[in-house]
């Protein structure tokens, strides 16, 4: 299982009560809080990725199929 803490206020507490949990084992605990935020590019493509209403199908048989594919 892999948690996404938003607030970091919360993230001791959230140890605690998963740690009391029967059955569940901490394993790792990593900080990403350093990490960068996606650029304008990526986080529109990752928006459209989630939506559903992406470009289309990408043929990739051939260059030529690949580059007609992505008009």
């Amino acid at each position: 299982m892999t948690l996404e803490i938003d607030s970091p206020s919360i993230f001791e507490d959230l140890k605690n009560v998963i740690g009391l949990m029967r059955g569940v084992k901490i394993i790792d605990v990593t900080d990403n809080m350093g990490l960068e935020i996606p650029n304008e590019t990526t986080l529109s493509a990752m928006k459209e990725a989630e939506s559903g209403e992406d470009a289309g199908i990408v043929n990739i048989d051939s260059v030529e199929n690949f580059i007609a594919s992505m008009r």
